[in-house]
C-alpha cells in the first residue's frame, strides 16, 4: 500500500494499535499495524513479561498513521524488573542494592516537536509532493521538530544531587537521531552505559557520547558527585538531520537541536555506591559463532521520482501488503544481513525478539543494486515490486567491524548505516540457542512485522510481515 497517495476526501475515525516495543509477546497481543481499535471500543493485551529486565516502551502502531499518533503523544515507558530477594534473577531490582533506585532512577523520553502559535502541535505537509490540484500530500520523508521535549516538557531542567543517577533514555522521536553528550564547562562528562534495548550489558561501557536512533533505548549512569553545587550540565546533541550526512546548521537546511535539557547540581549528597564491575550474575549468551538455520539478505531501498524526490521507502523493494512474506522456523537462530542501499541511516526494529548485532561492513551499492534488478534500466529509478535481494558477498569491500562494546547487548532495534551491511543474529524463540538462556523466555508462532523505526518511513511503506511457523 502506497501511503503517499492523496488523503481521502471522506474523513475516517481515528484508530490505534498498542505495540509493546521490545516485548516478547504472542501475536494477538503484539499490537501489529492492522490490529486496530477505534473510539468507543477496547482491546485487551496480555503481557507475560517473561524476559530480561529491561526498559521497554509502548506506542501506537496503526497502519499508515503511526507517525501522527505517536507525535500526538501515544507513547510511554515500560520497565521490567528482576525479582528482588535471595531468589531473584539478577541485580536490576530497583531496590538500590546494586544500581541507583528512584528518585535517582529517572526516565528521559526524548522527542522533538514543532508548535503552532496557539501552542498546538504543528506537523507541516510536504511541499515537494503535491496532488493534481497542488495540495501538499500528507507524507514527508522525515519529520524534524525545532523544539526538544523530555518527558513531555520543553527544554526542562532537573535538579540533581551530588551522586549517581540512572537515566533510562528513550529516543521517542519520529525521525531524529541524537548524538548525546553531557556537557559541563565546555567538557563532555564521562558516563557509563549499563544496558541496551533488551537488558543489562555484561559490564559497564565507558563513553563520552552516545548515538541513539529512533526506537532505541539506552540505560545510562551519570555521576554528578565530582561537580560543585550550582554547576550546570547540559545534555547536548549535534547529530545531523537526516542522519548521518544531512546538514547540521539551520542556514544549510538542517534543523539542529543542540540542547536537549539541563541538570543543576544541588549541595546534598546523593547515591554514591560504586557501580558493579559485572552487571549480570552470569554473562549473556553470545550468539556469534552459533550456526544459523538460515542467512537472509534483507535490502533497504528508497524510491525516488523523476525529479529525485523521495516518494517512499521499502524493504526488499516490496510494499507492506506484498505476498512475499518471510517464513521462519520457530526456535531457530537466523542471521539477517541488513543491506542499506540508501543515503540515510535506518533503525531497523524486529517485533517479538531480542537479537544481537554481529558486525558491519561496507559494500558497493551501485553494483549491488544493478544485480538485484530493482532499478528500471529505462528510467534508472528503483521500481517497487520488481527484482529481488541477492547475496551481498561479491560486492563487499573492506573488513567487517564488530559492534562496539556498548552495543554488545540484547537489541530489538539496530541502526543500519548507509552503504553498509549490518549483520544481526536473531533468535525466533526461547529455544533458538539450544537451551542457552536468551533475553526472551517464550516461543510463539504466528505473524509479526519488522520495519524501519523512522515513523515516516514505516508509514510509507518500509515495513514487512514475517511468520514464525
Amino acid at each position: 500500500m502506497n501511503w503517499c497517495r492523496p488523503a481521502a476526501t471522506t474523513p475516517t475515525p481515528p484508530r490505534t494499535s498498542t505495540h509493546l516495543h521490545g516485548g516478547n509477546t504472542r501475536p494477538g497481543s503484539d499490537g501489529g499495524p492492522e490490529q486496530v481499535f477505534t473510539p468507543g471500543s477496547s482491546y485487551t493485551y496480555h503481557y507475560d513479561n517473561n524476559q530480561d529486565a529491561a526498559g521497554l516502551w509502548y506506542h501506537d502502531h496503526a497502519l499508515g498513521i503511526t507517525r501522527l499518533n505517536v507525535y500526538a503523544g501515544l507513547a510511554g515507558g515500560y520497565l521490567i524488573r528482576d525479582t528482588p530477594g535471595p531468589s531473584g534473577t539478577g541485580i536490576d531490582t530497583g531496590d538500590g542494592t546494586h544500581l541507583p533506585p528512584p528518585p535517582y532512577e529517572v526516565p528521559l523520553v526524548i522527542q522533538d516537536r514543532m508548535f503552532n502559535p496557539d501552542g498546538s502541535f504543528a506537523y507541516p505537509p510536504n511541499p515537494e509532493l503535491t496532488t493534481s490540484d497542488g495540495t501538499p500530500r500528507p507524507w514527508a520523508p522525515e519529520f524534524f521538530g525545532d523544539v526538544a521535549t523530555v518527558n513531555g516538557k520543553c527544554w526542562p531542567n532537573l535538579d540533581v544531587d551530588r551522586g549517581k543517577y540512572r537515566f533510562r533514555v528513550y529516543n521517542g522521536s519520529n525521525a531524529r537521531f541524537y548524538n548525546l553528550k553531557f556537557m559541563s564547562g565546555g567538557n563532555a562528562l564521562t558516563f557509563a552505559q549499563i544496558g541496551t534495548d533488551g537488558g543489562l550489558l555484561d559490564a559497564p561501557a565507558k563513553l563520552n557520547k552516545l548515538v541513539l536512533g529512533p526506537g532505541e533505548r539506552a540505560d545510562l549512569v551519570v555521576d554528578f558527585a565530582g561537580l560543585s553545587a550550582g554547576s550546570k550540565v547540559v545534555l547536548g546533541n549535534n547529530a545531523p538531520t537526516p542522519y548521518p550526512d544531512g546538514p547540521v546548521a539551520a542556514k544549510q537546511g538542517g534543523v539542529p537541536l543542540r540542547e536537549i535539557m539541563q541538570f543543576t547540581v544541588q549541595s546534598q549528597a546523593g547515591y554514591t555506591a560504586p557501580l558493579p564491575e559485572k552487571l549480570r550474575p552470569q554473562p549473556m549468551t553470545r550468539l556469534a559463532g552459533l550456526p544459523p538455520a538460515a542467512t537472509r539478505q534483507m535490502t533497504l531501498v528508497e524510491v525516488l521520482n523523476a525529479a529525485g524526490i523521495p516518494i517512499m521507502a521499502l524493504l526488499n523493494n516490496r510494499p507492506f501488503h506484498t505476498t512475499d512474506i518471510t517464513a521462519v522456523q520457530g526456535d531457530t537462530l537466523e542471521e539477517w544481513e541488513l543491506i542499506n542501499t540508501t543515503v540515510d541511516a535506518h533503525p531497523i526494529h524486529l517485533h517479538f525478539t531480542q537479537f544481537q548485532v554481529l558486525n558491519r561492513q561496507r559494500f558497493d551499492v551501485g553494483k549491488y543494486l544493478a544485480a538485484t534488478g530493482y532499478v528500471d534500466p529505462g528510467t534508472g529509478l528503483v521500481t517497487p515490486g520488481q527484482g529481488s535481494s541477492v547475496p551481498v558477498t561479491p560486492f563487499l569491500t573492506g573488513r567487517p567491524k564488530a559492534a562496539p562494546a556498548n552495543e554488545r547487548g540484547w537489541k530489538d532495534t539496530a541502526v543500519s548505516m548507509p552503504g553498509e551491511v549490518t549483520r544481526i543474529s536473531v533468535p525466533f524463540g526461547a529455544g533458538a540457542a539450544g537451551g542457552a538462556p536468551l533475553a526472551i523466555g517464550s516461543s510463539f508462532t504466528g505473524e509479526y512485522v519488522w520495519h524501519c523505526h523512522i515513523l515516516e518511513h514505516e508509514d510509507n511503506d518500509m515495513m514487512q510481515r514475517y511468520v514464525i511457523e
